[in-house]
């Protein structure tokens, strides 16, 4: 079974070098959760800003694993696959517009 979540990505990102000197870039998402009536704010890791996806909705593929004995569960927008949709955010809640 195969396991998707919709994530989209805002654009907003921030850049900088670490401690250890690498470079590195934050880029913000909002990730659809199931059953989760609302988006939840996030951020992923690039390492540079080039990396980061462009703005927009992404289908991205849930990858389960274990690390030091614990299940994690991941999933990568820049592996994602693009979907042509208007920002999700933006779409009518069916709510007349106050004239």
């Amino acid at each position: 079974m195969t396991m998707t979540l919709l994530v989209e990505v805002t654009g907003n990102q921030r850049s900088g070098t670490s401690g250890k000197g690498n470079p590195y870039c934050m880029y913000e998402a909002f990730v659809h959760l199931p059953n989760v009536p609302y988006p939840q704010k996030t951020s992923f890791y690039a390492q540079t800003p080039q990396e980061a996806p462009r703005a927009g909705t992404y289908e991205c593929d849930v990858i389960a694993d274990v690390r030091d004995g614990r299940l994690e569960f991941t999933c990568d927008p820049r592996q994602g696959r693009h979907k042509n949709v208007p920002p999700l955010h933006t779409v009518n809640s069916g709510k007349a517009a106050a004239v």
